[in-house]
Order: C-alpha cells, then sequence, then structure tokens
C-alpha cells in the first residue's frame, strides 16, 4: 500500500524559475517523486492563489520549497508566509540561499537600477518606471535568511536534478539529509603543482592543458571557495568553476574572500596589474553571494542607514 502523499509547498519569489525546471528536469524519475507530493502550493503550476496558502493551518504543511530571491514587498510575505505554513522550509537554490546573480544589483542604489531597467532603456517604450498592478519593489536585496530561519540550504544555479531528487526523498521519507562538504576542487581530475602564475587569462584565451589546474594555468576557478554538491561537473569538462553552489559549510563563509585570496596565492602579481586583468572582480567572485557577503552586508547597511535618515 502506498504511503499517505505529504503536503509540500512551493513557493517563487523573483527568480528566473531555473531551479524548479531543475526539478521538472528529473524526467522519468518524477513518476516515483509526485505520487508522494500532495501539492497545496505551486503558483506557477497549479491553480492556488496566495490567499489559498494563507489559509492553511499553521505548519500544516511538512516540507516547503522557497525559491529565488526577495526582491519584492510581496516575495518577502510570501517568504515569511511560506515559514508560518511550513514544518520544513528549505532555501532552494542559489538565489534563495545568497541572493543570487541578481543581488548584484545592490551595487548601485534603487534609483539606478531604475534608469537602467526602465528610463534610459531604449527597448522600454515609455520611459517611466511602471507601478500599476505591481508590488512595490525593495530597496535593497537581503538575503532571505534575513527574514526568516531556513531548515536546509540546497544552493545551485541551478540545484542538480540528482541532488534535488536526494534531498526531497530524505525529506519525505523523513531522514535527516546529509550533504558532504567538499569544495569543486575535491572533485577535480585536474593535477595540481600549487605554481606561480604570469598573469590572468580570459576563459578564451591559449589553450588550456586539459590534465592541469586551470587555477595554476592562470584561469579564474573558484572551485577551492565554492561547495561541491555539483561534484565538479564544470570543471571536470574544462570550464572554470563560476562558484554557482556557493560557500561550503559553513555557508556563512565569505566566498568571495575566499576565492580572491586563493586567486592571490597563485597571482604575487602587482595590485594594477591585478586590476587590468581583473576588470569585473565584484561580477567575477562575488556574482551568486554578494548579498551575504561582508561587502555586501556593508551595502545593506549603508542602505538601512540612509532610510533612517529620511525617516
Amino acid at each position: 500500500m502506498m504511503a499517505e502523499p505529504i503536503p509540500v509547498a512551493m513557493g517563487q519569489g523573483s527568480s528566473c524559475w531555473g531551479c524548479f525546471q531543475s526539478l521538472v528536469d528529473m524526467h522519468l524519475r518524477l513518476a516515483d517523486v509526485l505520487p508522494l507530493l500532495d501539492i497545496k502550493y505551486w503558483q506557477a503550476v497549479v491553480d492556488y492563489k496566495l490567499e489559498d496558502l494563507e489559509n492553511y493551518p499553521d505548519k500544516s504543511i511538512v516540507v516547503g520549497l522557497y525559491e529565488g530571491m526577495a526582491r519584492t514587498e510581496e516575495d518577502v510575505h510570501l517568504l515569511k508566509l511560506m515559514r508560518q505554513k511550513c514544518k520544513v522550509l528549505v532555501a532552494f537554490g542559489t538565489c534563495s540561499c545568497y541572493g543570487g546573480i541578481p543581488g548584484l544589483a545592490n551595487a548601485w542604489d534603487i534609483e539606478e537600477c531604475y534608469d537602467v531597467k526602465f528610463r534610459e532603456n531604449k527597448t522600454f517604450s515609455g520611459g517611466k518606471v511602471p507601478t500599476e498592478n505591481l508590488p512595490p519593489i525593495e530597496p535593497v536585496v537581503h538575503p532571505n535568511s534575513d527574514y526568516v530561519d531556513f531548515d536546509i540550504y540546497l544552493p545551485g544555479c541551478p540545484p542538480t536534478s540528482d541532488l534535488i531528487v536526494k534531498a526531497i526523498t530524505a525529506l519525505l521519507e523523513g531522514k535527516e539529509l546529509e550533504l558532504p562538504t567538499y569544495t569543486v576542487c575535491h572533485y577535480c581530475p585536474r593535477e595540481k603543482k600549487e605554481t606561480p602564475i604570469p598573469e590572468i587569462l580570459r576563459p578564451f584565451r591559449g589553450n588550456a592543458d586539459p590534465d592541469r589546474c586551470l587555477l595554476e594555468q592562470g584561469y579564474i576557478c573558484l572551485g577551492s571557495a565554492t561547495w561541491g554538491l555539483c561534484e565538479g561537473q564544470c570543471v571536470s569538462k574544462g570550464v572554470t568553476c563560476r562558484g554557482c553552489f556557493g560557500p561550503p559549510p559553513p555557508i556563512t563563509q565569505d566566498q568571495g574572500a575566499a576565492a580572491m585570496s586563493m586567486l592571490g596565492t597563485y597571482a604575487p602579481l602587482e595590485p594594477e596589474k591585478l586590476k587590468e586583468q581583473v576588470p569585473d572582480p565584484l561580477g567575477c567572485f562575488y556574482r551568486f553571494t554578494y548579498p551575504s557577503s561582508r561587502l555586501g552586508r556593508m551595502r545593506i547597511r549603508r542602505e538601512e542607514l540612509k532610510e533612517a535618515s529620511e525617516e
């Protein structure tokens, strides 16, 4: 006899929906998982409304997956509501865990973002910031963990389908989810000789030795500072690690600072040369984790002080 389906909710903040797409990409394995799920809320797939989720008793939903960051007031409301209604809440994907690529917008204030997106965008008609039937936008991206406590962090941009299967299966069976804490370098088959590099190379320059560590060849690879839940999929195919799984546990580590420190040990170059050869350090080292980093925290604090002075 099949066990009773487990009540689950899947909430989506501001995101590309890629993490839930990765869930759908389980393909035939969905046939094993879906019968175990009693989907109570999934606004992009099942025709439930926000008020339906609001009307469920507190903690009546066993597992909740929240994808995306909280960019709008509606996102924040949904995030807090998911925490209120779910016994176990999962930060699903890198945006939910750390702020993700959209969190890089914190490098500019909200009015500058409006200028680029709407007022000065030649592909946008009218040049005005739309407000009708839209939730207000938060002035700065906070990590979701600033708003609620999560029980599980499942990063990745997106998480791999294998990782999702492992996590969902453990949650539905009531087992503890055990995730290895290795970095990407642990899974990399390339030889490491700890040799210094004379210059930083862009990914399209030169022909990388397929057997040597990419970082030691001058290509910026964040594998040493990145949680290896991907099991090294990119580096094993000759592509540098971009850091999309964030730092390994404890995930409160500053991934960007760790990656820059590692680069400094391999490339003892003068600051001016580093500045020239790494034109976008924020996008390179903090691409996925800027809001949750120490540097990002300083930016958030600056915005908080600004709001306080205007009140």
